[in-house]
């Protein structure tokens, strides 16, 4: 694991941190090329928070302890970039986090986990897409691009007809969930409805942790903002879209036949 997967990963996991735990990911957030310097006693101390949960939140990310981070780490923060920058414009700062979250989302991407949710939307009679807020934007998008490619496919904007959904699959459909966060309730209700349908379920998500991802089948994983900060923007909604345009590219190698007489037909109506 790189410096930059490490940081990706804290952003995965940071929901279902503890509080004190939440206080250690800030710190190495913030201070990371300098953690490598840093004894134990010192970090605890600059962070706040006692040995033990400095020792659990490693463990969470996978290493036996801060001294296995410390050893594995040590080159890749040593190597890190640390030019300074004059500062950028209001609109190279949203190039540069657009930019940032595909390639958070990229080191995320589980190939097989593409294939087989491609391979999934092809074998099932009929895909059902949700989301609220700005994951609803996600869920439309997405419906509007399966549609084109010829899939059927619907999603809900009304909260009747979204529940009347979940009792109209079956084993033959396929539910598809988006959450930023993973607990947005409604969603999560959702996705449990079209489960016990014996629909098959996917959740998209920013977080690894989050309860949606206990319920989905099947869960890709999309990148978050910066570990403590609150909310979601559109630019959060580009890594949703990312995942769904690799899906579509799959779709293609596999079901290409299909898909350019269904565009074919789509074209010439339109014409």
């Amino acid at each position: 694991m790189d410096v930059e997967s490490f940081l990706v990963k804290i952003k995965t996991i940071y929901p279902s941190l503890t509080k004190s735990e939440k206080e250690v990911a800030n710190y190495i957030s913030k201070n990371y090329s300098n953690i490598i310097f840093t004894s134990l006693n010192k970090f605890s101390e600059e962070c706040g928070v006692g040995e033990a949960t400095i020792f659990r939140f490693f463990k969470k990310l996978g290493f036996s302890g801060y001294h296995e981070f410390k050893n594995k780490m040590a080159n890749q923060l040593r190597n890190s970039n640390k030019e300074s920058k004059s500062p950028a414009s209001e609109s190279e700062v949203t190039y540069q986090n657009i930019l940032q979250m595909l390639d958070d989302t990229q080191k995320l991407t589980d190939i097989k986990k593409l294939k087989q949710t491609a391979l999934d939307i092809i074998n099932s009679n009929s895909i059902y897409l949700f989301g609220v807020g700005f994951s609803g934007l996600s869920a439309q998008a997405t419906q509007i691009r399966l549609m084109r490619l010829g899939y059927k496919s619907f999603v809900f904007s009304d909260q009747h007809a979204q529940i009347v959904s979940t009792h109209l699959m079956t084993d033959e459909d396929m539910a598809i969930a988006f959450s930023i966060t993973g607990d947005t309730v409604p969603t999560i209700n959702w996705l449990k409805k079209a489960k016990e349908s014996r629909a098959k379920t996917l959740a998209i998500t920013n977080h690894s942790h989050s309860d949606i991802t206990k319920i989905a089948s099947s869960n890709i994983f999309t990148a978050g903002k910066e570990v403590a900060q609150e909310g979601s923007t559109l630019i959060t909604e580009m890594s949703q879209l990312y995942v769904i345009e690799q899906i579509c590219n799959y779709l293609y190698k596999f079901d290409s036949e299909n898909i350019n007489k269904i565009k074919n037909k789509i074209t010439l109506s339109i014409e």
